[in-house]
């Protein structure tokens, strides 16, 4: 599959999330809510792997492996933030609004990560 459908496929899981997001503070549908966050969570993750595996095969030979860089693991984390905040919004354990305003930074911060791509 081509670097593109990799690309596609993950923003579609990322926007699966935020529908998610957006439903689990409805007053009815929490449970599709949560389906739909979840599959968005697999499907950006699958395809997050698949993103670079087909950029290592873009490097030029002797050139440092993705794998290796700290950004990857930053948005994993940031990715496993995103996975939990439904958890704590249903247990009240952190307020709607504060989960809407963690959600989008994680967001913001998960595409910049994936575009810039920092060295550090």
């Amino acid at each position: 599959m081509s670097l593109q459908f990799y690309h596609y496929l993950h923003l579609i899981g990322l926007i699966l999330v935020f529908i998610g997001f957006g439903g689990l503070f409805s007053s009815e549908g929490a449970k599709k809510a949560m389906m739909w966050h979840g599959i968005g969570l697999v499907i950006s993750l699958v395809s997050g792997f698949g993103l670079l595996a087909k950029y290592n095969k873009l490097l030029p030979e002797g050139a440092p492996s993705y794998y290796t860089y700290h950004w990857v693991w930053a948005k994993f984390a940031l990715w496993l933030v995103l996975g939990f905040l439904p958890v704590l919004a249903k247990r009240r354990v952190i307020a709607a609004p504060l989960v809407v305003l963690i959600a989008a930074i994680c967001g913001a911060g998960l595409a910049a990560l994936g575009y810039f791509k920092p060295q550090f």
